[in-house]
């Protein structure tokens, strides 16, 4: 499997984990997104859109990180990553769009504007405004997934794509210094997530 991603991107860091996790054999293939390699007529033709991260295994082409983990998680069922049920299937894909819809599009002002290590490799110009209302944004959302996590390690009892989703995003405003103390379960969750080999393989291989 032939993985394209560029560095400091949380969407490809997402994939990485989720492909690791699922234990999919990678070739990796890194991408210098500021120099419009993912411009160019190659990789256009594996992702019309331009963007990172996608995948190519044999002659099928995948785009968008959610639906590349989930073809991972249906390709090796043995990580055990989608539930065994239609309706736990249902509830992950549920927080994948809620990830992907309203958590993580409050995530990026944020990061952007508390992050180094980002602004050192994107340069983003400054938006404290949006920063502010993705701030916002995320005192709706993370009391949601706060809840979600009463009495419960994961998201959906047992560790999926649903918890993977998260991941990235909330490591870069977290090392932004996002004050994650009103919502604990969610610090917890989060200190888990960070701590399995997965992910720590997958952000060496993206954000370093």
């Amino acid at each position: 499997m032939d993985f394209y991603f560029g560095g400091m991107s949380g969407n490809s860091t997402r994939a990485a984990f989720g492909l690791i996790e699922a234990g999919a054999p990678l070739t990796p293939r890194r991408l210098d997104t500021r120099a419009g390699e993912n411009k160019s007529a190659a990789y256009l033709a594996v992702n019309p859109m331009g963007k990172i991260p996608a995948l190519v295994d044999g002659a099928f082409k995948l785009w968008e990180s959610n639906a590349i983990n989930w073809y991972a998680a249906e390709k090796f069922p043995a990580a055990r990553l989608l539930p065994g049920s239609i309706e736990g299937r249902a509830r992950v894909q549920r927080w994948l769009f809620f990830q992907a819809q309203h958590v993580t599009p409050a995530c990026i002002p944020v990061f952007r504007a508390t992050n180094a290590r980002v602004q050192a490799f994107w340069n983003p110009a400054p938006d404290p405004k949006a920063a502010e209302n993705g701030r916002k944004e995320l005192a709706r959302y993370l009391p949601v997934l706060d809840d979600a996590l009463a009495g419960r390690e994961w998201l959906e009892g047992d560790f999926s794509l649903a918890d993977v989703a998260y991941a990235p995003h909330f490591a870069l405003i977290g090392e932004g210094g996002f004050d994650f103390s009103p919502y604990p379960r969610v610090r917890a969750w989060l200190d888990r997530l960070l701590a399995r080999p997965a992910w720590q393989k997958a952000a060496e291989m993206v954000l370093s």
